[in-house]
């Protein structure tokens, strides 16, 4: 019951008749056959645009799921009547057809209202069926059950998954008696509700699916089409046929509603129940708001005591006119009173002297055996379906009821003005930012209404429908649908009225049931709607007519339990790469098919974004290319490309698809990439994404791959690094090359076959270009670079090994990288080489393993070092231009200091012992290598402590 003024579904009455069945499956005279008698029918075709013979180019993006077919003959429609199996008896002549150029075709059927009479059409050739058989795939169809009808996809697929049940069946069940006598009100009930679970299949399939480059019969055969529309009509059917249950024991016992929520602000499972014990009613919701990796765990989100909980101004969702002017409702429900047969409820902002009171009572059906997917097929609760297998089916004890509502009297709705929230404002579409302020305002006069869109005076119903309300004394509404790209055309003309509720003036007209069906996003349950002038601008609102009845699902205890048991992220397609739908040749249709295909749980949201500022995203091609995209909290956003900063104006956005939005141009926004999050590997902080490429020339599909790294989070793996001892300005420990490459394969981060290598192209960039070569600077030693130029001689590029401390060395080097993508060189002078390997990126720095050797260590005999032993170390290295490394000259030693005169001794004359020439008392040669040199890693230069002033 919670929220029940924007969760309960408009569908008409359909009483609970005895089911029938039997037949035959001979095209022979049957029970329900409709007298031959004329009828006029009028049709609008509101179909994708990609499905119809009259393609236009579809845009990438298209903002509509259909347009008007304008251009149909009389030979793309025929008629049928079905039996009392379903299946096709008899052809029913149409004797006049006229197209009235705007989508809508007017035709002249021998038939009376009948939910077995069908209007098919092709818009290929000529619709074609079999006698005897049931309705072909393929066909677009609609129950010729009213005077004005509307052919739409979602209508065909919901009236064909309609009649494939009564064939599988037998009969018409529920609907014999419709069937056999046809009463106009209830062929009326019954149009609605197949129009109902037509825009139940329409919200939850067509966000799944684009149908471009598909014919409706491809579409049919889809898998995730047929599940779909096949699990809607058996909730239908089962809800349909339920038992008239005790209303006063369910609300005892408490019953559950789920329901699921994902938009750009994040996506969760709702669930709640409802219960009251006599005198006090209590609502428990519960949520599980996807956050990180953690699986489905519902918490106590609220509780509402009937009795005892208060609210605020904040808390008012809607408001209801009431004699004593506007109060606010706050979508919970309180039982008054209940009996076995009814129950009546009103919100908790009201009283019984409010006249707001709602009627309840309810149907029950057991739900053991049946597909959990089935009853979990409406718009707010088909996102749990992603967490159960498809299979799944509810156990012994589990029920489902189907509520029915009435309001004891006509109630009006309008949704919270406060605070000067314009929610339910009007704008006149010529003016879109200034809301009128006066019911005067809305209606146009006469002599100003005009032929034209441009013309009109009149806001928007839905993205597609613009209201007109005409001052002609005859109270005139006219009902403009967007039927193409900009074209417009007054698509039906109906009635307004003037009236006066609780004191106040409002305008009251009723949507004809066509015009909900072709709007494109329609936002009421009902059809009957009002304008008032409220706080200084006019809204509109909706009005719930007395006893007008109004139905939503609920679960037992037992099947909520069941359902939550068996959802679990576990249920998700596991991450991994998914190359579903790429393609050189892309579309908006073909991106959403694969997305859909590709897809677990995640997508961008606001909050996903807000984690991503300023962090890498880290892309590696097949052949090592190292690129990274770093978002910016003021939309604009970084490329680099082999660690390079690529220059440029960048801009991203978040799309109403959830999509991320990269334009490489912020002055062009034709060219694009499109990011859709398909999967998140927690662990690894991978990012699964599918890329829609968009360019003048075209569009692509492909999947990307790409690891999050977070500021200055790049680390290199120091796991048996040698270490460096100082005195004796040696390794620590020594390591083998066999250690460095055990390290290497332990240390090296490879995601999903992406392995960081070094590569010439990162190193040196074009070959024969040396304004582009690169330095390696350490971050353990910033003052020490390895200088690499595409110089080539032999097998070897040439380069330097710098550093600029200390004493300071140029030791020229040669390279190369080798197969495993490892870099190795050697000085030219034989005293040193060493190999480098990349562990790691983050796009813009690169995370080093590497083994040092040097002759000296070999050639030392107390050492005892091998040719292939050496230093194990690790580092962060940054890449430089070669030509930003400081041009370094190393301080040579000093020559040898000649002793003093006053200490040379004189011919024949011998030196005392323990005296040596030249040296004082305390000038012993210090141990190991000269501070300051490559062999020792002091920052200071022994030799300048030496070098005598000038």
């Amino acid at each position: 019951m919670r929220r029940y003024l924007g969760k309960c579904f408009w569908a008409a009455c359909s009483l609970l008749l005895a089911a029938c069945g039997g037949g035959t499956d001979t095209p022979t005279p049957v029970a329900g056959t409709p007298t031959p008698v004329s009828n006029t029918f009028t049709v609008s075709v509101d179909l994708p645009a990609s499905m119809t013979l009259a393609q236009r180019q579809p845009t990438l993006f298209p903002t509509a799921y259909a347009d008007a077919v304008q251009d149909l003959t009389e030979q793309n429609f025929a008629a049928v009547w079905l039996d009392d199996t379903g299946k096709v008896f008899e052809s029913i002549d149409i004797t006049r057809w006229v197209s009235q150029g705007d989508g809508r075709y007017e035709l002249d059927a021998g038939t009376q209202y009948r939910i077995n009479a069908v209007l098919l059409m092709n818009p290929a050739g000529v619709p074609v069926f079999t006698l005897g058989e049931a309705l072909p795939e393929g066909l677009y169809m609609i129950p010729l059950a009213t005077e004005r009808l509307a052919i739409t996809l979602e209508s065909s697929l919901a009236y064909y998954a309609f009649t494939q049940r009564v064939v599988q069946d037998g009969g018409w069940g529920v609907f014999s008696e419709i069937f056999n006598d046809a009463p106009q009100g209830k062929v009326l009930f019954a149009l609605q509700d197949i129009n109902s679970m037509a825009t139940d299949i329409s919200d939850t399939l067509f966000p799944k699916i684009s149908v471009q480059g598909l014919t409706l019969k491809e579409l049919m055969t889809l898998s995730i089409v047929q599940s779909m529309t096949t699990g809607r009509v058996e909730r239908f059917f089962t809800e349909q046929a339920a038992a008239i249950a005790d209303i006063q024991a369910i609300l005892g016992d408490g019953y559950w509603q789920v329901g699921s929520f994902t938009n750009n602000s994040g996506s969760g499972i709702l669930v709640d129940s409802t219960q009251y014990d006599g005198t006090e009613t209590t609502v428990n919701e519960f949520r599980w708001e996807k956050s990180g990796n953690a699986d489905i765990s519902l918490n106590d989100f609220f509780t509402y005591f009937s009795e005892s909980t208060a609210f605020g101004t904040e808390d008012i969702t809607h408001q209801v006119l009431t004699s004593n002017g506007w109060k606010g409702l706050f979508s919970y429900l309180r039982v008054v009173f209940a009996t076995q047969t009814t129950a009546l409820l009103t919100d908790a902002a009201l009283s019984i002297d409010d006249k707001a009171g709602i009627t309840l009572d309810a149907n029950v059906y057991s739900l053991n055996g049946k597909k959990m997917h089935d009853f979990l097929s409406s718009k707010n609760n088909h996102y749990v379906t992603r967490y159960i297998q498809p299979d799944a089916t509810f156990s012994e004890g589990a029920s489902g009821f189907y509520f029915t509502w009435r309001p004891e009297g006509e109630t009006y709705l309008l949704c919270d003005t406060s605070n000067d929230q314009d929610t339910c404002r009007v704008f006149p579409i010529q003016m879109p930012d200034a809301g009128y302020t006066t019911l005067d305002e809305v209606i146009t006069p006469l002599a100003n209404i005009g032929p034209n869109i441009t013309d009109v005076n009149g806001f928007q119903l839905s993205d597609n429908i613009v209201v007109e309300l005409i001052d002609d004394n005859f109270f005139t509404l006219r009902y403009w649908n967007n039927i193409a790209g900009d074209e417009w055309a007054v698509q039906e003309v109906g009635a307004w009225a003037p009236t006066t509720v609780a004191g106040q003036s409002v305008i009251r007209f009723d949507v004809p049931d066509i015009m909900k069906q072709l709007a494109s996003n329609y936002r009421f349950n009902s059809t009957n709607l009002f304008l008032i002038a409220d706080r200084g601008f006019v809204n509109i609102g909706e009005v719930l007519l007395k006893n007008t009845e109004y139905h939503y699902s609920g679960f037992d205890n037992d099947a909520k339990a069941q359902i939550i048991s068996a959802a679990s992220r576990d249920n998700l397609p596991p991450f991994d790469n998914c190359d579903f739908g790429n393609t050189a040749q892309a579309t908006a249709g073909l991106f959403l098919n694969a997305v859909t295909e590709c897809g677990g749980d995640e997508r961008f949201t606001g909050a996903r974004l807000d984690t991503l500022i300023g962090h890498s995203l880290v892309q590696i091609s097949e052949d090592g290319e190292i690129s990274a995209h770093i978002l910016r909290d003021d939309n604009t956003w970084e490329m680099y490309r082999h660690t390079d900063l690529k220059a440029g104006s960048r801009q991203w956005a978040l799309t109403e698809e959830g999509y991320l939005a990269l334009f490489p141009d912020a002055n062009d926004s034709t060219t694009v990439n499109r990011w859709a999050l398909t999967h998140y590997e927690y662990t690894l902080r991978l990012l699964a994404i599918k890329q829609f490429s968009q360019t003048d020339n075209g569009a692509t599909i492909d999947n990307v791959m790409t690891r999050e790294y977070a500021p200055d989070s790049l680390a290199a793996c120091s796991t048996l690094d040698s270490g460096w001892d100082q005195a004796t300005t040696t390794p620590v420990t020594t390591r083998t090359l066999e250690d460095y490459q055990t390290q290497i394969t332990q240390c090296k981060t490879v995601w999903f076959d992406r392995n960081p290598v070094l590569t010439e192209t990162l190193l040196i960039g074009n070959t024969g270009d040396n304004s582009d070569d690169k330095a390696l600077q350490f971050a353990s030693d910033s003052s020490r670079f390895l200088t690499l130029s595409d110089d080539f001689s032999g097998e070897y590029f040439l380069g330097q090994y710098v550093d600029s401390d200390g004493c300071g060395f140029n030791i020229d080097i040669r390279w190369k990288i080798d197969d495993d993508g490892t870099l190795y060189y050697e000085a030219l002078d034989g005293s040193m080489n060493e190999r480098i390997a990349l562990t790691d990126t983050d796009g813009l720095k690169l995370a080093i393993k590497a083994f040092n050797h040097q002759t000296r260590w070999q050639d030392d005999e107390t050492r005892t070092f091998a040719a292939t032993d050496g230093e194990l170390w690790s580092d962060i290295v940054t890449l430089i231009p070669a030509s930003d490394v400081p041009d370094v000259t190393p301080i040579e030693p000093p020559p040898p200091t000649p002793p003093a005169d006053d200490e040379t001794p004189t011919d024949g004359e011998t030196p005392t012992e323990g005296d040596t020439p030249g040296e004082s008392e305390n000038t012993e040669e210090p141990a190991g290598p000269p501070t300051g040199t490559i062999l020792n890693d002091g920052q200071q230069c022994a030799y300048l402590e030496e070098t005598p002033a000038p």
